[in-house]
């Protein structure tokens, strides 16, 4: 009796197989396992992932997909179900548009700005930027130094960074250009699943990300007055690589992050490139700032305002809450 059970279970898990592998031909279930595989090494929560039933649902949800494009919605699906918050799936053009800059796609490149407030105080607007191609990175990081050293001419009093609608993108870039106001050394850390964590660091005109890859500044701003107090003005708009930068200039002296909450993506991704050339944009690690503080969430402001519905008085409160700290700096 109990050999002629396990026969039968035999022959249900064999012809169950079997219709499933007819539906789902094996080129489909091969990428999509491709990019599973991929998720499970290397996620930021691959430890705590049912890994057995996300392959599951994922398998049976691509159950009718005909060609590997098909399976693009089910895929970014499994990357929302990591419950990171922060991994996407994109489509080889969308990549490659990111690869190719904002001048090759016709569109405008986002600059940093920046004035004299009050002839005291030097304000800096760092924009969202979001490409990857070399020479629009060094424009951008070049803009920055060069409103740093024209600011920094008129011996401010203190320095006032704006990220409040920078939605992040390529930090790389944004740090490279305020590294004169950030100082050379460690500026951030990333902490594995496994908890080993490793720093991005500036020296030299030089910002070394984790992997070794350096982006350089050629003839890179010292400063003079770069010391000075300084205000990182913050907002649930500030997101992702915005959030990382402002938190790079946690534990320099005598600067304060004011405003609110940021938006929470304070995890760093990894691009994974697929077979048909499509990408996982995998969330690998948590952020660390230089005092050794995980993150994983919402940066908090050291000195909070309350906003109003009106974005004038906003503006107003934030810029004079930023002057109040600069006149009165704490450590």
């Amino acid at each position: 009796m109990k050999k002629s059970l396990a026969l039968l279970l035999i022959l249900i898990i064999a012809t169950t197989q079997h219709v499933f592998s007819q539906a789902l031909p094996d080129s489909i279930q091969s990428y999509v396992m491709e990019a599973l595989d991929i998720m499970r090494e290397n996620s930021i929560n691959k430890h705590s992932i049912n890994w057995e039933k996300l392959y599951t649902e994922t398998l049976d949800e691509a159950n009718k997909a005909k060609t590997i494009r098909d399976t693009y919605p089910v895929i970014y699906s499994a990357t929302q179900k990591l419950e990171d918050g922060h991994s996407k799936f994109y489509s080889k053009e969308l990549v490659e548009a990111h690869l190719v800059g904002y001048r090759a796609l016709g569109q405008k490149m986002p600059m940093p700005s920046g004035n004299m407030i009050d002839g005291k105080y030097a304000y800096i607007i760092v924009p969202a930027f979001g490409v990857f191609d070399p020479d629009e990175q060094l424009l951008y990081a070049d803009s920055l130094q060069a409103i740093i050293r024209a600011l920094d001419a008129q011996h401010p009093k203190g320095w006032i960074i704006d990220l409040r609608h920078n939605d992040g993108g390529n930090m790389h870039p944004m740090l490279a250009g305020l590294a004169p106001l950030l100082g050379e050394g460690e500026l951030l850390g990333w902490q594995t699943p496994d908890h080993k964590v490793e720093y991005s660091a500036y020296k030299n005109g030089v910002v070394r990300d984790i992997h070794g890859k350096e982006y350089t500044i050629p003839a890179p701003y010292a400063g003079k007055n770069t010391k000075a107090p300084m205000s990182i003005l913050i907002s649930g708009n500030t997101a992702s690589s915005a959030e990382m930068v402002a938190a790079a200039f946690i534990g320099r002296q005598k600067t304060k992050l004011i405003g609110t909450r940021t938006n929470g993506l304070t995890t760093s991704n990894t691009l994974y490139k697929l077979s048909d050339g499509a990408y996982l944009n995998l969330t690998t690690s948590k952020m660390v700032d230089r005092t050794g503080k995980v993150y994983g969430e919402k940066i908090a402001p050291d000195v909070e305002v309350q906003l109003t519905r009106s974005a004038t008085t906003n503006s107003y409160l934030y810029i004079s809450t930023a002057i109040q700290h600069i006149n009165k700096p704490k450590k």
